[in-house]
């Protein structure tokens, strides 16, 4: 006797594939509990799928921690760092003359370029200020520095790219009246000029 078609058990949603695989994507913790709880795959494939859906989940997140990440977590962390950069470039510049307030830390590297640390609560660096006075070089190279600094992975030739995109080298540009703005990985580089201050370059992480 051949078995009712009518009496076969019907898989329940949630056994679906397709089902899975949408939770998989919209929301990943769901989606594993449900791979797991099937038992449809192997047991090496479900870890594959996990592992996917892990790195798909937590991608994200990841971008968005980096993004709000500090420059810096520490005044030392950016001394220790300027140091290094500028033993690795061959200049003869050091951090003197810092003075410490509550939200900023100012040091000079020449008599005519000073670095400013803005700072949090925590004494996390979240943002550097150059300001220079004059048309010497000191000004050119502190900013390639800060450049080399923040975008450790970025070549000579593309840290002038960096300068050159911020039209540092353009001398029919009027720098009394505009300022330019670019971002390189996650970081925002800015150059304007102030009648006072002089040539006013920032450093922070895109928000």
């Amino acid at each position: 006797m051949q078995p009712d078609k009518t009496l076969t058990r019907k898989k329940g949603i949630f056994q679906k594939s397709w089902i899975t695989w949408a939770f998989l994507i919209l929301f990943p913790p769901l989606g594993l509990f449900i791979l797991w709880k099937q038992k449809k795959y192997t047991t090496k494939k479900r870890w594959a799928i996990t592992a996917g859906a892990a790195a798909y989940f937590a991608a994200p997140i990841a971008a968005g921690a980096l993004m709000t990440a500090p420059l810096y977590y520490s005044h030392q962390e950016f001394t220790e760092s300027f140091a290094e950069e500028v033993k690795a470039l061959k200049l003869n510049y050091k951090l003197e003359g810092t003075k410490k307030e509550k939200e900023t830390i100012t040091s000079l590297v020449t008599d005519d370029v000073t670095v400013i640390e803005n700072i949090d609560e925590s004494g996390k660096v979240h943002e550097l200020i150059m300001v220079g006075q004059g048309d010497g070089q000191d000004i050119v190279l502190t900013m390639g520095l800060l450049v080399s600094m923040t975008n450790p992975d970025l070549s000579k030739k593309e840290v002038g790219n960096v300068l050159k995109e911020l039209r540092l080298f353009d001398e029919s540009y009027n720098y009394h009246k505009n300022e330019t703005s670019i971002e390189e990985g996650f970081i925002r580089y800015n150059l304007k000029y102030d009648q006072t201050a002089g040539v006013i370059f920032s450093v922070s992480r895109v928000n």
